[in-house]
């Protein structure tokens, strides 16, 4: 599947702090700032920059959305505060448990339920700049936000909101692939993808430009996940998205939590866990850029600046990176991760992977000490960053709308549809669970390198995950006995 080149406006991305969050230590002082006079409040909307390369603004669509909320909203003034890529995830946090966050946080800072205000009860009331005459919560198309997982906290309250949605693929060049004599139809199954890497390394290039980061890996176990997970997933499925006995279409956390805390699940034993390591190895040693552990994740697409200046042939990235890309001098397409075959794998489903297109774009809350005339002015920004007010940011940044009657920009459709747009049964976070501390770490890095054996990786990911499924029982307040026991 490909996309036609979009006819966007030339924006310079970075990378979406996506299924797991980014950062490095650090510690920049964050403050909540106040209403300068009775009449006018102001409010800061701190968060790293998913759309642009400037350090200093969210870039040139995003300046225009916030004047067009002042000149709707005279008495409020919104400030963007732009933190780096590479510690805006503790950063935040920080702030956060200091009480110095200001109004509006990206909501994968790692946050308690208690640190952030509930949106429940808000969005059981109309949407002032909706005309759907319904609760803000159904403005929103249900199937990317009710019961999401990445929407609501372990207490089963709504605590963000979704200005677009999010989705992943691989983009890839086409002047590089016909020089490698490569055919884009043969990227469609694994073995036709490794195939093809060979063939573009012979032809001078790097074929799947790669980082140290935690997203190339991530996503592609994401993939994998789909393939070779789902009787595993089946087995574990036992709450549904309220927490209670049952079932889920995409399973919750507290099922995960359930199976690692009762001995339901362990990695180091289950046949599919050890397959998707394996798979990702081959992936990694056929296709990632050799030197890929020293480079720094950055940029709209992951490998850096390997694919957008030509020399890699193909690179992750979201539906935000294209239009970094309005004024390549190549043509491009996308396509989902390769299909896996029983020849790839015994425990291979026979069926397409799946990643889905989830509510997990530019998403943010509310600090709970948010108080008054700032949590107000707050909340009415994420209404109407919610309705028919951003469609023309959407059309400039290649955003998804997460609200119903708003359209999605041309050529994203390798993205949005088919198999690819679905969201498998175990999510987006998978199996691989890690605790709070070190969930912007690459959990695979030793193993792909080969530092660590297989067997020492499903240790430690067992362990973790148990630390993980102990956390996410307190956050939940679940009161189970296989919640609470130590």
């Amino acid at each position: 599947m490909t996309t036609k080149k979009l006819r966007l406006k030339r924006v310079r991305l970075a990378t979406i702090a996506s299924i797991a969050a980014l950062g490095t230590a650090a510690a920049l002082a964050g403050c909540s700032p106040s209403a300068g006079n009775s009449d006018k409040v102001t409010i800061t909307l701190s968060g790293p920059n998913q759309f642009t390369s400037d350090a200093n603004t969210f870039g040139p669509a995003w300046e225009k959305l916030v004047a067009s909320f002042e000149k709707d909203n005279p008495d409020i003034t919104l400030k963007t505060n732009v933190l780096p890529l590479t510690s805006w995830a503790q950063t935040s946090a920080a702030q956060l448990t200091a009480g110095t966050a200001p109004e509006l946080i990206f909501n994968q800072t790692q946050h308690t339920p208690d640190q952030v205000v509930s949106l429940d009860s808000a969005l059981k009331k109309k949407n002032p700049f909706s005309s759907s005459g319904k609760p803000w919560i159904d403005d929103f198309i249900p199937q990317y936000f009710k019961g999401s997982d990445q929407l609501m906290n372990p207490a089963g309250h709504y605590d963000s909101i979704p200005f677009n949605l999010v989705a992943v693929g691989i983009y890839y060049n086409k002047g590089l692939l016909s020089k490698a004599g490569v055919k884009a139809s043969q990227l469609k199954t694994f073995d036709g993808f490794l195939t093809a890497c060979s063939a573009i390394k012979k032809a001078g290039y790097a074929p799947l430009a790669t980082d140290n980061g935690n997203l190339p890996a991530g996503w592609a176990v994401v993939a994998l996940n789909s393939m070779l997970l789902n009787s595993t997933a089946e087995k574990i499925n036992q709450f549904d998205t309220a927490g209670k006995a049952g079932t889920a279409d995409v399973v919750t956390q507290k099922s995960i939590a359930h199976a690692y805390l009762t001995g339901e699940l362990n990695v180091t034993t289950d046949p599919g866990s050890a397959e998707i390591l394996k798979t990702l190895k081959k992936f990694y040693d056929a296709c990632a850029t050799p030197n890929w552990s020293g480079i720094t994740s950055q940029g709209a697409f992951t490998g850096g600046t390997d694919f957008t200046g030509g020399k890699a042939a193909m690179a992750w990235g979201t539906n935000f990176a294209a239009t970094g890309l309005a004024d390549a001098t190549f043509k491009y397409g996308t396509v989902p991760f390769p299909e896996l075959s029983t020849s790839d794998s015994s425990l291979a489903s026979g069926k397409p992977a799946q990643f889905g297109v989830t509510a997990g774009g530019t998403s943010y809350m509310i600090p709970a000490y948010i108080k008054g005339a700032q949590r107000a002015a707050a909340i009415k920004f994420l209404q109407y960053v919610s309705s028919p007010k951003i469609q023309t940011w959407l059309d400039s940044t290649g955003g998804i709308p997460a609200v119903s009657g708003l359209t999605a920009p041309p050529g994203l459709e390798a993205m949005n549809t088919g198999a690819w747009a679905t969201v498998p049964v175990l999510g987006q976070g998978g199996l691989f669970q890690v605790p709070a501390a070190i969930a912007a770490q690459n959990k695979y890095e030793g193993y792909l390198l080969g530092t660590s054996s297989l067997e020492d990786t499903l240790k430690t990911l067992q362990a973790d995950g148990i630390a993980w499924s102990k956390e996410q029982a307190v956050k939940g307040g679940w009161t189970e006995d296989w919640a609470t026991k130590k």
